[in-house]
């Protein structure tokens, strides 16, 4: 068989004939070469060198056939921004009440009074009795384990116990008992598997504290950069497991960070929350995917059943209870559910709410208390960097915020952690098109005006780009450039972004006006800047203060569940109520769509402060 030595690692594979060069290095134990495309070859971030060859190769589309030297491109992790806690961002009154906390796991201080010649009802009765006036919901039940060890644990203290409870949607579990009281703080774990990223947070279910967060990429993203290139990767066992295992072993990671940071161990951890959309949802629990995205649209499960961590793979305590946040359709899951905890919509039947996480898709939901609409629309990977041609994820080096003076000749930008930028993250790239567009530096369609004497208006592949930052700026020693191709990429993000919302609204029969709160979830959504995704078309022409960043609330909706039954109960009802709307299947769509692909809108009317200020601008020159 044909070898493969991967440089500058240095290790050998050897693989049949015909093995794609990607695959060897999965053989090889490399696993940080990434398909964001999911191996369809459309991306170019596999590229590699092969000695002998001219040129680079794509490692997810290039076949070994003979012994080859394979050099990897150095892709040193770089520090990422997420907003981990969100906890400061949302309503104090949505959160648990720390009086009144009913965790998915406690530990409970019980007197159970002894038996006697009158009231001989046995120990189990006599607990379960104590439980019940506690307010637990029934029906009680027990591991073996506690029958055996109840009868001495009920008499070593005069009836003084220690009960470790756990509480589902079917009622209460005694999983531990212990005379007198006990030393130990149950912990659990809220959890927001992102397409892109995972947060995790420890809590002390005694007295609802945070304890610590820790954030990573979802290594999946090695695969596929969104759920449709995860779920094409996936359409064989073997794939399906590899992704399974790399979300594992992300989430494990990222526990072992948290154990290790307060000094315990991961089986203290009684239970755990987690929350994701519906294909994470999959991904995790080694569910096949691929028919969320082949008609008719249907997912295996939406409701997942309460699991066992060592069934689902945490390593946490074995027998720890695991909740996953109930999803809606194929693409509106537990993530956006959870993420509903952190609003007024479903308590409020008085105004209309919009809730919209922004990310590698986009999900909406338009409603209140008495009705719930949602929809999801593909906005691709741009505000992750993917597909722009100098385009980063939000980490170090990443421009994130674009100041542009004098019709273009002058540019200021911020970069995350300082010094020479590397790229541009999607908040960067929002900020940089509105002020390109309020600039006139391009026209409504996305294209370049002729800007003499400014440089940075260059040729690339025929057509116009704009020169951000030249190559003794940079920390690559390249020049970064915006070229027509990334903008015509972001314009139909944005276009599918208002599309979606737009035509939900019309829909249920209201216009824009209509909308008391815009609320914007998620990572990315925290640092985009409103005025500027207003400018372009991508959120509505809307007073900006009814617009409210709640930051990553799938992860805050998660810790709030694990907290409270209350809570719990309301999330089941949010999905049981929301009507999910299928964009794909609607002819009406790919017109909203269509309208919305220049900026801001082919409609004018609906963005009146932007036409004022070109307006304003015209009056002044003439």
């Amino acid at each position: 068989m044909p070898s493969v030595r991967f440089q500058p690692a240095n290790v050998v594979a050897e693989v049949p004939a015909g093995t794609l060069i990607h695959e060897a290095a999965l053989r090889a134990g490399i696993l940080d070469l990434e398909l964001p495309c999911g191996g369809e070859g459309s991306c170019g971030l596999c590229s590699v060198e092969v000695e002998g060859r001219p040129t680079s190769v794509l490692a997810c589309q290039t076949k070994v056939v003979s012994d080859i030297v394979v050099r990897l491109p150095d892709r040193s992790q770089q520090g990422l921004r997420v907003l981990g806690d969100s906890h400061s961002l949302i309503d104090p009154k949505l959160l648990p009440d720390r009086d009144r906390l009913t965790p998915l796991y406690r530990n409970q201080r019980l007197a159970v009074p002894p038996a006697s010649i009158e009231e001989h009802y046995s120990d189990w009765t006599r607990l379960t009795r104590e439980l019940s006036r506690n307010g637990g919901p029934a029906p009680i039940t027990s591991e073996l384990t506690v029958l055996r060890e109840l009868a001495e644990a009920v008499r070593a203290a005069n009836g003084d116990i220690t009960v470790g409870v756990e509480e589902s949607a079917s009622g209460l579990r005694v999983r531990h008992v212990q005379a007198g009281d006990s030393p130990e703080h149950p912990l659990g774990l809220a959890v927001d598997i992102g397409t892109t990223t995972v947060a995790v947070q420890l809590i002390d279910l005694d007295d609802g504290s945070l304890l610590a967060t820790q954030t990573s990429y979802n290594l999946q993203i090695r695969r596929g950069s969104d759920v449709i290139s995860r779920i094409d990767y996936a359409r064989n066992p073997e794939r399906l497991e590899e992704l399974r295992g790399l979300v594992l072993e992300t989430i494990n990671g990222l526990v072992r960070q948290l154990a290790g940071e307060i000094s315990i161990e991961p089986q203290n951890i009684r239970a755990a929350f987690v929350a994701g959309n519906t294909t994470m949802t999959h991904l995790l629990l080694g569910l096949p995917p691929r028919y969320i995205r082949e008609a008719p649209y249907v997912p295996t499960v939406n409701s997942v059943p309460e699991l066992r961590a060592q069934d689902v793979g945490l390593n946490i305590d074995p027998q720890a209870i695991v909740v996953c946040a109930p999803g809606v359709g194929s693409y509106v899951g537990g993530d956006i559910t959870s993420g509903l905890l952190c609003t007024d919509l479903s308590t409020n039947a008085h105004d209309v709410f919009l809730f919209m996480d922004i990310g590698t898709n986009g999900e909406i939901v338009i409603g209140n208390a008495d009705w719930m609409v949602a929809c999801a629309c593909s906005a691709g990977p741009a505000f992750e960097g993917a597909g722009i041609k100098c385009g980063m994820r939000a980490a170090e080096g990443a421009i994130e915020r674009v100041a542009i003076g004098d019709n273009g000749a002058r540019l200021e930008f911020s970069v995350i952690g300082g010094g020479k930028p590397a790229g541009i993250c999607g908040s960067g790239l929002i900020s940089l098109v509105g002020e390109l567009f309020r600039q006139e530096v391009v026209d409504r369609s996305g294209r370049f005006f002729e800007s003499p004497g400014t440089g940075r208006i260059v040729q690339q592949d025929s057509r116009r780009a704009f020169r951000l930052a030249t190559a003794e700026q940079t920390r690559t020693g390249k020049d970064l450039v915006i070229t027509e191709a990334d903008l015509e990429n972001l314009i139909r993000t944005k276009a599918a972004i208002y599309a979606a919302c737009s035509l939900v609204l019309e829909n249920v029969g209201l216009t824009w006006d209509a909308v008391a709160r815009v609320y914007i979830a998620g990572g990315f959504g925290r640092y985009m800047r409103i005025a500027d995704a207003v400018f372009i078309g991508m959120l509505p022409d809307l007073p900006l203060d009814r617009f409210r960043y709640i930051g990553n609330s799938s992860l805050t909706g998660a810790y709030i569940a694990l907290l409270s039954r209350e809570h719990r109960r309301r999330l089941a009802e949010i999905a049981a109520r929301i009507t999910y709307v299928d964009m794909s299947s609607n002819p009406q769509y790919m017109d909203s769509y269509v309208k919305a692909l220049f900026l801001p809108h082919t409609d004018l009317e609906q963005f009146p402060t932007v036409a004022e200020t070109f307006e304003s601008r015209r009056r002044k020159a003439s």
